[in-house]
């Protein structure tokens, strides 16, 4: 069944790889693996101990021409009672179809579309959060899936934004709660099957960010263009305390980064802030910067800052955390606490849009 094997160690983990003699012997198995999936464990856990190969991980990745199109995970199979333990599983309609995951190692994963959105949720949501909020950012993976799917785009597992997470990765860090995460996040998945967010027919572009500075922003402030659905909306929900962050920075290398000469006297004064209260334009001595291109070189949390000059050192002060578009996580969050539904709080963050279920893909993913 298998002509040969690969070990291989990916951040800290390995990996085997399995690469199988030809598509068409593994896919009369893998078009009814729920019926085949505990022979097809059978299988690799056979071949491991017959050709007695040093493994002893749980990740398991089957090559077919050099394309990885399926993954399994031993832990989910029991060789001495000859069961599968665990296994997510995901309804019929366009949440069981499949996906290719371009992974930063280079390799390519064949996945089920909501196996992906459950890797994304768990890294970008806080596994302890209210279900609508889990829920809201359901829609908006599979709705960033589905639109670059229709665009023949590829799918990464390190994006800026959508940043995908696999269960040994999962299993290590939520360590005795798996199990009850795992169950929360997948209810999260099946009570918003098959939905995305459109706007006038299409698939959105679902920008969210980690929390607001109390309103979101407006897309011509951070964008090429501006979107009708990705205007500033108030978000009162997650204003506290942990919304203020602080960057202490040495006025000798400040000096050099803006060729400015930056010292305890130096002139600082705010020239315009945007509709959602972040710093447009700012002048330092006799020069005008793009508020939110100098945030990015000094990695501050946001554009919402202010600015205090010292004798040798210069601290920015920011409000918030991201580039301040649709959703905010911990707004969503405080929406949900509030009794909002994750509907409601898609609405609220993306006006003018509309949530669809996708039951009929034309492009048959």
């Amino acid at each position: 069944m298998f002509y040969k094997y690969m070990v291989v160690e990916e951040e800290g983990k390995k990996i085997l790889y399995l690469y199988l003699n030809n598509n068409e012997e593994y896919s009369k198995e893998f078009l009814s693996r729920e019926n085949h999936m505990l022979n097809f464990y059978r299988k690799i856990n056979n071949y491991i101990q017959n050709e007695k190969i040093p493994f002893q991980g749980d990740k398991v990745s089957v090559v077919v021409n050099g394309i990885v199109i399926d993954s399994f995970d031993l832990s989910d199979y029991d060789n001495r009672k000859d069961k599968l333990v665990e296994l997510l599983q995901v309804d019929s309609g366009i949440s069981s179809k499949f996906i290719d995951l371009n992974h930063s190692t280079g390799i390519i994963e064949r996945l089920k579309l909501d196996e992906y959105i459950f890797g994304v949720i768990s890294n970008e949501m806080p596994e302890i959060f209210s279900e609508e909020a889990l829920k809201a950012q359901a829609v908006i993976a599979r709705t960033y899936a589905i639109k670059r799917l229709s665009r023949n785009l590829p799918i990464k597992d390190y994006s800026n934004d959508y940043i995908y997470r696999n269960k040994d990765y999962l299993k290590e860090i939520w360590g005795n709660n798996y199990e009850s995460y795992v169950s929360k996040i997948k209810d999260a998945i099946r009570n918003t099957k098959d939905e995305v967010i459109k706007f006038d027919g299409d698939y959105i572009d679902a920008y969210y960010h980690l929390s607001s500075n109390g309103k979101t922003e407006d897309s011509s402030n951070v964008l090429k263009f501006a979107y009708p659905y990705l205007k500033s909306v108030s978000s009162s929900w997650d204003i506290d305390s942990n919304n203020v962050g602080h960057r202490i920075v040495p006025n000798d290398y400040l000096s050099k980064l803006l060729k400015v000469d930056i010292h305890g006297n130096t002139e600082v004064k705010l020239i315009m802030k945007t509709i959602g209260h972040r710093v447009k334009y700012i002048q330092f001595g006799d020069k005008v910067f793009d508020g939110l291109l100098l945030a990015r070189r000094l990695g501050l949390d946001s554009n919402d800052f202010s600015v205090s000059v010292g004798e040798k050192a210069t601290t920015f002060t920011t409000r918030g955390h991201g580039h301040g578009l649709g959703l905010s996580k911990y707004g969503a969050e405080g929406m949900a606490k509030a009794g909002y539904t994750y509907k409601q709080i898609l609405n609220h963050y993306y006006p003018n849009t509309y949530i669809e279920k996708e039951e009929y893909y034309k492009s048959g993913i």
